[in-house]
This record gives C-alpha cells, structure tokens and sequence, in this order.
C-alpha cells in the first residue's frame, strides 16, 4: 500500500459541505491519505484491522474471487463514498478486493479517526451516515441489476456508468476516459469475456458505440439510457 501523507488542502465535498473554510482545513489536516496508481491493489482479504476508505478522486472497484478462480465485481466506488471495514458503521469488505481502476487519493481512517474525527460533529455525521446508506443502495442496485437485468442491459448501463456524464452534458458523443479490456467489462457485469465481445460488437453494428483511439465512445447515449429503461 502507498505511504501515508498529511493531506492536502482537499474538499471532500459531500462530507464536509456543512463546514466553513476554515474548518474544513482544520480537519483535512488531521485526514491521513494515501495515493495510488492506476491497477494498484488497495484492500484484500489478507488485511487485519479496521479501517474505512473515503475516496476522494478517482474510481475503485470491489471484487471477489470465486473458489475457481472466477473474478466478480461487486461495486465500483465513486467518489465522495466510503468502502472498507468498520463495525461502528456497518462496512465489511466479505473477502472482497479493492482495486484502483485509475490514479486516485484516498483518506484512510482507523476506528479513533471516525470517532474523534467525523462522529464528534454531529454535521459531518450525519452526511456520513447519508453516504453509507448511498453505498448501500448502489449495492442494492447492483444485485438488482445482476437479477433482473440481461447482458446488453447490463452493459449498457456500465458504459454509462464509466463515462462519467456530466449532469449538463446536452448531447454528442462520449469517450470512456480510459481503456477497459473486454475481460473486465466481463468481470464488471458477472459475465464472459466472449458475451461482452459479441455485445459490443452488436452495439457497433446498431451505432450505439465505436472505438475511439482504443477507448470505448458512447455514440447514442439516449439509446443505451433507453435500453436500461426497459
């Protein structure tokens, strides 16, 4: 794992949001942080201890191997949320693994830094307990999607998931901002990597989406919204 750092003047936005400015700095200065690349494993189920990740930037994903060796992802961690193990707020990892899927920072809290810092503000608590609960609803969703959802539904709402749509955005083509093999598409949606081939292939032929430089670009993003729609 990476070394440990003071953290920088950084705004977690939805946590601390009820805070001035100057509070805010007070108490990002007390947030140890850790940064990690692109690939990098963050949390696996060798690790002892509670401890709870608040992702500041970039993106996880949670996955877990099945005895065979099969890997299935659980969540992908936007941020703003928190993952990890900790009891006092009803986080578990279940044997999962927690993986960088791009360049991200994170604060890495022990159980006394919950306590003395985030729970002692009944402000910050209560947006941390907002965000748990966001958490628990993504994986309700995801579980949701699983059951009820079929592949090219599935993956569809993947895309748009990975392309990070602003809430502004008014049309026109989107590029994912980084490249994702066929495999971990697969892995992403509890599929095979020759299922994701053959969507992708048939979403090429519907023009839903092409290749751009390598990366996966989103051409009708009204067409994939409607197909996780039905």
């Amino acid at each position: 794992m990476a070394r440990k750092e003071k953290s920088p003047q950084m705004k977690v936005s939805i946590l601390l949001q009820d805070l001035n400015p100057e509070e805010q700095a007070n108490l990002e200065h007390r947030l140890p942080f850790i940064n990690v690349a692109d690939g990098s494993l963050i949390y696996s189920p060798d690790e002892h201890g509670e401890v709870l990740f608040l992702l500041k930037k970039g993106r996880i994903r949670l996955y877990r191997l099945s005895p065979e060796g099969k890997v299935l992802t659980t969540a992908i961690i936007e941020p703003g949320s928190v993952f990890g193990e900790m009891a006092l707020l009803g986080q578990g990892m279940q044997d999962s693994f927690a993986e960088a899927l791009e360049d991200s920072t994170l604060y890495t809290l022990s159980r006394r830094d919950v306590q003395e810092v985030l729970l002692s503000d009944p402000r910050i608590s209560r947006r941390l307990l907002e965000i748990v609960s966001r958490r628990l609803s993504s994986t309700e969703r995801k579980l949701e999607e699983f059951a009820f959802r079929n592949v090219p539904q599935r993956l569809a709402s993947l895309l748009l998931q990975l392309a990070h749509l602003p809430a502004s955005h008014q049309g026109g083509p989107v590029t994912l901002p980084r490249r994702y093999t066929h495999q971990q598409l697969a892995e992403m949606i509890g599929t095979y990597r020759e299922t994701v081939t053959k969507v992708l292939n048939d979403f090429r032929k519907q023009e839903l989406v092409r290749m751009d430089r390598g990366r996966i670009q989103l051409v009708d993003i009204e067409a994939l919204q409607a197909m996780i729609a039905d």
